[in-house]
C-alpha cells in the first residue's frame, strides 16, 4: 500500500484473517463498488503461508475489466504460473508476474523478475509518461528485443546465477518442482505436527514453499531459534502480532529432502534439550511417509 502511496496511486487492501484466504465474494463486492484498474493478488504470502486461489481470484478481476498482477516471489518456479492459461474464458489470463530470484529459483538476492503480457504492455502504452525510468518496462523492451543494445549496466554476475538457477529448474521440469514442492511442504508440516507445531494454515490452503508454524506452550522463540542456527539450522521469527509465538521454514528451490529431513531432526533434538518432550524418530518417520505418500 505504502510503495503504490509513493506514486501518487489510490489503493485499497482486502487483507484476510491471519492463516486464512481472501474471501472471494469480498473481491467480488470490492470490484462492483468502483472501478479498478489493476489488482495484485500475493500468491504466496511470505508472512502466514497461505496460498491464494488463483483459479477462483482470476476470473472475478477480469470479469470486471482490471489488470491481474501477481505477486509470485514465494511462488515462482514452485506453484504453477501458467501466464497463457485461461481462467475460464479465452480473455481471462494472469497480466503480470513479479518476483524475486532469492526464494524458490534458489539464487542470490537482487534480481527483480517481471512478465508481461500483451493487455498489459498495451496499458502501459496508454499511459504515456509515467513517474519511473529504470522500472519502466517500455525503456527494457529494445534491450529484450537486442541484448546487444544499451540502457543500463546490468549486475552480469546475477544475470549468470539466475541463468543457471533456471538451467536447473528447466532441467528438472516444472510439474516435477511442483509436485516436489508439495510433497515438501506436507511432510514438513506432518513432522513439526508430531512436536506439538501447528501449522497456521490448515493444510487446504498452505503453501508449498514456507510454513508458519505455531510454537507449542512454554517455547522461548529467541532461544528457540538461537540454539538451533548454533546447529546451522535458520528459522525465520514471525511477524507482527505472532513475533515471539511462531517461527517460519522455508522448504523451497533447491532445498532436498535429506536437508529437511535434518532440519526436522535437529529441531526435536533442541526441543528436547530445552525441556520439551520431542519424539524425533517418530518426527522423521512422519516426514518420510509424507514424503513417499506424496511424491
Amino acid at each position: 500500500m505504502k510503495l503504490g502511496e509513493a506514486f501518487g496511486i489510490e489503493v485499497d487492501v482486502l487483507q484476510s484473517e491471519w492463516g486464512k484466504r481472501v474471501n472471494v465474494e469480498d473481491v467480488e463486492n470490492k470490484l462492483s463498488e468502483k472501478s479498478y484498474k489493476a489488482v495484485t493478488i500475493t500468491h504466496g504470502d511470505t508472512s502466514t503461508g497461505v496460498v491464494a486461489d488463483l483459479d477462483a481470484l482470476v476470473p472475478v478481476i477480469k470479469k470486471h475489466g482490471a489488470l491481474v498482477i501477481l505477486d509470485g516471489v514465494v511462488a515462482t518456479a514452485a506453484i504453477e504460473e501458467d501466464m497463457s492459461k485461461c481462467f475460464g474464458h479465452p480473455d481471462y489470463k494472469i497480466d503480470i508476474v513479479l518476483t524475486g530470484s532469492q526464494k524458490a529459483i534458489g539464487v542470490p538476492p537482487g534480481l527483480a523478475v517481471v512478465a508481461f503480457n500483451q493487455s498489459a504492455l498495451e496499458v502501459r502504452k496508454q499511459l504515456g509518461r509515467i513517474p519511473a525510468y529504470y522500472t519502466d518496462i517500455n525503456n527494457w523492451i529494445p534491450i529484450m528485443n537486442d541484448p546487444s543494445k544499451y540502457f543500463a549496466t546490468p549486475p552480469v554476475n546475477l544475470i549468470y546465477a539466475y541463468a543457471e538457477g533456471m538451467r536447473l529448474v528447466l532441467e528438472e521440469g516444472l510439474e516435477n518442482r511442483y509436485i516436489r514442492h508439495s510433497a515438501y511442504g506436507k511432510a514438513v508440516r506432518a513432522s513439526l505436527a508430531e512436536y506439538g507445531m501447528k501449522a497456521l494454515a490448515d493444510e487446504g490452503v498452505a503453501a508449498s514453499t514456507l510454513s508458519c508454524i505455531l510454537y507449542p506452550e512454554g517455547v522461548d522463540d529467541a532461544a528457540f531459534r538461537g540454539a538451533l542456527a548454533e546447529k546451522g539450522v535458520i528459522l525465520a521469527g514471525s511477524l507482527a502480532h505472532l513475533a515471539g509465538k511462531a517461527f517460519r521454514i522455508g522448504h523451497m528451490g533447491n532445498t532436498t529432502e535429506q536437508m529437511l529431513e535434518k532440519a526436522i531432526e535437529l529441531i526435536g533434538q533442541t526441543l528436547n534439550e530445552m525441556g520439551h518432550k520431542a519424539n524425533t524418530e517418530r518426527a522423521v518417520e512422519l516426514f518420510k511417509e509424507a514424503m513417499y505418500a506424496n511424491v
